[in-house]
């Protein structure tokens, strides 16, 4: 069969036949999804410096600059640095994040538009994504998934571009996973999903030098990142094993749900729309998004660390199926505006931290999101652990957050006498002192490597904290059986 293009012509009729080709240019991208970008970006700056920072960020702006981290790729924590040397400010911290967030709702704009869909349409796109849970979270605090959310929908996006008779777009696919791979390896989870969808819809594309050309680039942009880890043995393997350890069961339970959630239960239909339509004839080039989901859904089952890895193929889903033709017969223009305006308002409040930091509200919150919890009492439970430091120790903290938080709002004395085991945070030393203060359940279960040990007074929480912080162990200890060089690596901890 002759080809042009690198497509066969008989699929690129197809392709114009679905439409997809008549891409509307009179109105630029920008301009369409100008509203929903800047309305997001203003309603996240306005209550990012509510509540406090979530306990990655804590944990982030303690790390000193490095190529490599044990527990992550460094992009995140450069930023983070960078923004904490502007200000110190949560919300200043957290502009990455926000900036994502509005880049996202001009992708999601992108996806009808390269289906052949009006304006009304990319901008309802826009809009749908820009509020809806998901992203609403990802764009309040600034965590890797901010920027892995933005790459993975890029990446799709320049998928189906190339799947339309354009190959040269899996050239930027590459370049765009490449340097993801900077910011978190998942990545490559949704690399090897869309290998083997377009093995199943769309295998002229994998024959094309465009995909040598894309896989190259990619390679050479995420070779550091991948040899570090398997150089060290693949320590976010032992972080992402204590994941599924602390919460598998109850993630593969709660998969489904959590993926309608973060969508929005009102659109999820469309998301179905999105992956199902294609395969019914209204868009025969996103037909590797179905399997694509599923393929990243199952690797979530396998290894369930987080139920929102597979969201960053969920969502493009959502923003094709605005575009699909059996949804815009059922729902008229306003049914669909109302369905994304409802679905806002309670995204909202879900995800901001619109509500009094008080029981019973923030209670009823952290229920369903978490991570509101996560964002609290940190200058409190900092002012318990410095307080409880004699003069003359140095403290050993547990968990990367805490650490976070003593640095944080420590004076400069608490910083210099801040140590701990966890992930990163183990790179940075062992304590000097002979006297230590021991916080939290690994640190004290150290306790027979020093001569002797008293119990402490534990940290006070507030109403609602993650359970890790509540009854937190407390020792001071005295007199190391062994020089710190040998005992600091049993103080050594690699986890989620």
């Amino acid at each position: 069969m002759a080809e042009r293009g690198g497509a066969p012509v008989s699929t690129q009729h197809a392709l114009r036949g679905a439409g997809s080709t008549a891409l509307p240019a009179a109105i630029s991208p920008l301009r369409i999804a100008a509203a929903p970008m800047i309305a997001v970006s203003v309603a996240l700056l306005l209550v990012a410096g509510r509540y406090g920072p979530h306990w990655d960020e804590l944990y982030f702006r303690m790390l000193p600059l490095r190529w490599w981290y044990v527990d992550q790729p460094p992009l995140t924590v450069w930023l983070t640095w960078l923004a904490a040397h502007v200000s110190d400010a949560v919300w200043v911290q957290r502009l990455p994040a926000v900036a994502a967030a509005a880049a996202g709702a001009l992708v999601a704009s992108l996806f009808p538009r390269a289906l052949g869909t009006g304006p009304w349409t990319q901008r309802l796109a826009a809009w749908a994504h820009a509020f809806t849970v998901y992203p609403l979270l990802m764009g309040h605090i600034f965590t890797t998934g901010a920027l892995d959310l933005l790459a993975w929908e890029l990446v799709i996006l320049f998928v189906l571009r190339a799947a339309q008779g354009r190959p040269r777009f899996l050239v930027w696919a590459g370049a765009v996973a490449g340097v993801a791979c900077w910011n978190k390896l998942l990545v490559v989870a949704l690399l090897g999903a869309l290998f083997v969808s377009l093995c199943l819809t769309c295998r002229w594309l994998l024959r094309t030098r465009e995909t040598v050309l894309g896989a190259g680039l990619f390679l050479v942009l995420a070779a550091p990142q991948l040899w570090a880890q398997l150089s060290h043995g693949l320590p976010m393997s032992q972080v992402s094993a204590g994941l599924v350890a602390q919460q598998g069961d109850v993630v593969r339970l709660a998969l489904l749900p959590a993926l309608a959630l973060f969508v929005g239960p009102p659109l999820t239909l469309v998301a179905l729309h999105g992956l199902l339509d294609p395969w019914r004839g209204a868009e025969p080039a996103a037909r590797f998004l179905l399997p694509t989901v599923l393929l990243v859904v199952a690797f979530t089952l396998v290894s369930p660390s987080q139920p929102h890895y597979p969201m960053g193929a969920v969502l493009p889903a959502l923003s094709l199926g605005w575009a699909g033709p059996r949804l815009r017969r059922r729902w008229s223009r306003g049914r669909r505006g109302a369905v994304v305006l409802a679905n806002a308002a309670v995204a909202c409040l879900i995800c901001l931290p619109l509500l009094p930091a008080a029981q019973p509200w923030v209670g009823v919150q952290s229920a369903v999101n978490p991570t509101v919890r996560d964002q609290l009492g940190w200058p409190e439970l900092a002012a318990e652990v410095t307080g409880a430091r004699e003069p003359g120790e140095d403290v050993v903290v547990d968990g990367y957050a805490l650490a976070g938080a003593v640095h944080r709002y420590g004076s400069p004395a608490d910083r210099a006498a801040l140590h701990s085991g966890h992930n990163g945070l183990w790179d940075l030393g062992p304590p000097r002192s002979q006297r230590v203060l021991l916080v939290g359940e690994h640190a004290t279960a150290l306790r027979g490597s020093f001569a002797s040990c008293a119990p402490g007074p534990s940290p006070r929480t507030g109403p609602v904290v993650h359970p890790e912080l509540v009854d937190m162990p407390v020792l001071h200890c005295e007199g190391p059986t062994a020089d710190w060089g040998t005992l600091w690596p049993r103080f050594r901890r690699i986890s989620g």
